[in-house]
């Protein structure tokens, strides 16, 4: 099992911070053209976590694509493009995309919760053992900054390291805010393990409780809905 010793966050996809390549930050001795581009990108960014964010994950990805053909180091874009093409049931472009952003080099954090949503595509892609393995792999080697317990937790489910209730039992003890979020990303998970392990009505399941949730915004409800109805489809 991985081990857990860190602070407690939850997963979210990168985004965007105030620094380098914002809209409306220059830095000192920097040109209008100098940071036009960056701008540009960043600006292309932005609109693609909020289209997104409302569920338009097809329309996101015109966003994405302009951000990383403006500046093709951008990794945010490269990963957030994955993430939107997870949700249109793109898997194999949604690995190439977050393969490329992990080579381009995200933050470790950020990077921890694209290695979760690797698992999920490259089960999708009928190899549900070696996902686990790399995901076992990367925790392994990660140590600076320690990553966050449920982050952990997480991986280690799906990996198989922890049992189902075990990990679900996590839930009940929840009172802190954004317990809706967590709860819906534990089912969306729960879901995405059980149907790579070929039980499609127990996933099926997992993904209604997940939309159950209050959580819409949420890169897990958006994907729960999606599998749901790829389901039902």
């Amino acid at each position: 099992m991985i081990p857990d010793s860190s602070g407690d966050t939850p997963t979210r996809p990168p985004q965007l911070r105030p620094g380098a390549g914002t809209p409306g930050h220059r830095p000192q001795g920097e040109t209008d053209t100098d940071v036009f581009g960056p701008s540009l990108s960043a600006a292309f960014l932005n609109c693609g976590i909020d289209r997104m964010q409302r569920g338009e994950a097809a329309a996101s990805i015109s966003d994405f694509d302009e951000a990383i053909r403006i500046d093709p180091t951008l990794a945010r874009a490269w990963c957030l493009r994955g993430y939107a093409r997870a949700m249109e049931r793109d898997w194999q472009q949604a690995a190439s995309d977050l393969l490329r952003s992990m080579e381009i080099g995200l933050t470790p954090q950020h990077e921890d919760s694209a290695r979760l949503r690797l698992w999920v595509v490259q089960a999708r892609l009928g190899d549900a053992a070696g996902a686990s393995r790399s995901l076992r792999e990367w925790f392994a080697r990660r140590n600076t900054p320690t990553p966050a317990p449920w982050i952990l937790r997480i991986a280690n489910y799906l990996t198989g390291a922890l049992p189902e209730h075990v990990f679900l039992d996590a839930l009940r003890s929840q009172t802190t805010a954004g317990v809706e979020g967590r709860t819906c990303e534990a089912w969306y998970f729960v879901g995405e393990k059980r149907l790579s392990m070929g039980d499609t009505e127990g996933a099926r399941g997992a993904f209604q409780k997940a939309v159950s949730c209050r959580a819409q915004g949420v890169s897990a409800w958006i994907s729960a809905r999606t599998a749901l109805a790829g389901l039902q489809s």
